[in-house]
């Protein structure tokens, strides 16, 4: 692609905008943003199940805290900045995705839990950042000369960037936007921790006599008197949530309507399920088969295009036009990132050393890790680009290493818990380097499409991830102690259900512990998955966005965050539907719902380590109290009314 940012620019030169002082204020300004967003994200990825592609987030809020003061130099910090400030939040993916699984199969199992093994997670987490930086580094070139790849999130912030530059004036008022929308969620999120507030205001409740359980019987087997067959409940609780009110209001509606139609089919799962006495983990099983449909037709549909594309004679020269100079990797680049994959392989092995591994685990389970790191790396770099950091299917991508990690262990012998405990580091590991590669590909394709050297965002994504693969195995630590302290039980409760690890916990239990795979609810997730993939190639064909991974994602979440979500999206909608204009106030104002609700959990959780009386702040009678849910509904009304009146406010300006 042939840079447009300086009318100046020749193909084979790099554009001369190497400020210095852009690069380092970038820097600076990044791992900041990096260290606090990676913290902040690690409730609210436990919490709801999805981690919102940040880059966007912040290349805006370097815009508006300090546009005025950068003035030439604003191109290159911003640029910078959105490389190193993002890099963090791959890490809390990574990590909260897969980390939590020993902790809730070790409950499931009524054995002792045992608490966040902080050394073990810091080393994973520093060899996946590692590996999966030097392996996107490496193929750099591969990702961005291929045309077909759209890159959603690099070109929302290559055009945020364009506008700051040409437009300073323009950027939003934090007083109107980012200020209040922190303090509410903050607030809220306080509220409901200290149980002021009811977490849920009521529910959508329904049943479906066309999908029956057995009648009850007698204990010698017969029917009881009068007995009748049991209609499914279907349950849609209405959560007040900063945090999910937040996320909808940054999806749009087609992908908010998938999640929470994903919910519905986890509510009506679990009905069935109940009525039926099966096991309550059965909807995991149903997300998980759409969820592999869903990534394979991904990747398929990625093969068979560059394929018809490649019969019909390739794509035309000037599809494939870029600027050669900008993607080139000197020597001393290409050094860091080897040196990159040999710290991090090593890092990998002395990691599993520290979980028990023997000779044998070492050579053969690292060998095979170090493979399907390269893999998958490469292909996460790719799907980003493709559908974007937010919708790539890092899910589905570390289901299958963890499947096949999972089969190499039990190949040499590793079954039982134990075999568990060594195999999880390894799958954090992975699923961080996946998610770098997420985030690493977009940065770089930024880098590229404002005419600049993809090389200079080499050091900003190396920092972003090595101050996340710290500051997030803390913070885990910090969130699942707190809850315990705090009268839960943990990673994988109701308050932090880390919905990936819980569908991965069943997955290695069913394996490992010589559980039993219920052929039934994977047939079904199989076929809705089918259904999916369909919509989304019957939206295709009109233009319209409908991913089957939303729809897969949305199952195996609690079916309240779909809820949440989809009110969130619909406040958004309703704000904007009538114009296409950027909406940079409404982006402020939603993500600072999810750094209000997040800072809430990580204050709280550091008060109630520190030992202060919190239950002591709880009102008298709790939250049953007669005012509770009207106030409650009160409180919904205003996140749904900061979201509108914030999203409208650029609708007038427009």
């Amino acid at each position: 692609m042939v840079d447009q940012s300086s009318p100046s620019a020749e193909p084979g030169s790099i554009p001369q905008n190497d400020d210095k002082g852009g690069t380092v204020a970038g820097l600076i300004m990044g791992l900041l943003v990096s260290s606090v967003l990676s913290a902040a994200l690690v409730y609210s990825a436990a919490k709801a199940g999805i981690t919102p592609g940040v880059s966007p987030l912040v290349v805006l809020f370097g815009w508006v805290a300090f546009g005025a003061a950068m003035g030439p130099r604003l191109k290159r910090f911003l640029a910078i900045g959105q490389v190193t400030g993002s890099a963090g939040a791959a890490v809390t993916a990574g990590v909260v995705f897969t980390a939590p699984i020993v902790q809730i199969l070790y409950r499931e199992l009524g054995l002792d839990v045992p608490g966040v093994d902080v050394p073990v997670l810091i080393t994973a987490s520093l060899s996946g950042a590692l590996l999966g930086f030097g392996f996107v580094g490496l193929a750099t070139k591969r990702f961005l000369t291929d045309p077909r790849l759209p890159a959603p999130e690099a070109v929302a912030c290559e055009r945020l960037i364009e506008t700051a530059v040409e437009n300073p004036e323009q950027r939003p008022r934090l007083s109107t936007s980012l200020v209040p929308s922190l303090i509410t969620g903050l607030g809220v999120n306080t509220l409901l921790q200290l149980h002021w507030l009811r977490e849920m205001v009521g529910e959508i409740a329904f049943k479906m006599p066309f999908l029956t359980g057995p009648a009850p019987t007698n204990a010698d087997g017969t029917l009881a008197d009068n007995a009748a067959a049991v209609p499914v409940n279907v349950e849609l609780p209405l959560p007040i949530s900063p945090l999910y009110i937040g996320i909808g209001a940054l999806l749009t509606l087609p992908t908010a309507l998938l999640i929470f139609a994903g919910g519905m089919v986890n509510s009506v799962t679990t009905g069935y399920s109940a009525a039926h006495a099966m096991p309550g983990t059965t909807f995991r099983w149903v997300g998980g088969a759409a969820m592999t449909v869903a990534v394979i037709y991904s990747l398929l549909s990625y093969v068979l295009e560059g394929r018809r594309k490649a019969r019909e004679g390739g794509y035309a020269e000037s599809e494939g036009d870029y600027d050669e100079a900008l993607l080139e990797i000197p020597p001393k680049s290409r050094l860091l990132l080897l040196s990159s994959l040999g710290v991090g392989s090593v890092l990998l092995l002395v990691m599993m050393g520290m979980v028990g591994a023997d000779a044998t685990a070492l050579v053969v389970i690292g060998v095979v890790a170090l493979v399907l790191v390269s893999l998958l790396s490469g292909l996460g770099g790719l799907l980003s680009l493709q559908v974007g950091s937010s919708a790539s299917p890092v899910s589905g991508t570390v289901f299958v290493a963890m499947l096949v990690l999972s089969l190499t262990a039990l190949a040499i012998g590793l079954t039982g818990i134990s075999g568990v405990v060594l195999l999880v580091p390894i799958v954090v590991a992975a699923c961080v380097a996946i998610c770098a590669a997420n985030d690493s590909s977009q940065d770089y394709k930024t880098m590229q499409l404002n005419g600049m050297a993809v090389r200079d965002g080499f050091t900003g994504q190396l920092l972003g991830l090595l101050a996340g693969a710290i500051v997030v195995p803390l913070t885990l630590w910090l969130a699942h102690e707190a809850n315990i302290e705090g009268g839960g039980v943990g990673l994988g409760d109701e308050a932090l259900p880390a919905p990936q690890a819980s569908f991965f916990a069943t997955v290695l239990q069913s394996l490992f512990l010589e559980g039993e795979t219920p052929w039934g609810p994977v047939k079904v997730g199989a076929v809705l998955g089918l259904v999916a993939v369909a919509l989304e190639r019957f939206g295709k064909s009109r233009g319209l966005i409908l991913s089957s991974l939303a729809f897969a994602v949305g199952i195996y979440l609690p079916s309240y965050i779909g809820t949440g979500i989809l009110i969130g999206a619909l406040a958004r909608y309703v704000a904007t539907f009538k114009v296409s204009s950027s909406t940079h106030g409404g982006i402020l104002t939603a993500a600072g719902l999810i750094t209000g609700d997040a800072f809430a959990s990580l204050i709280l959780g550091i008060l109630i380590i520190a030992g202060a009386p919190t239950d002591s702040w709880a009102p008298v009678g709790g939250e049953e109290n007669g005012l509770s849910n009207l106030v409650g509904i009160g409180f919904m009304a205003v996140l749904v009314l900061v979201v509108l009146l914030n999203y409208r406010k650029t609708r007038r300006a427009s």
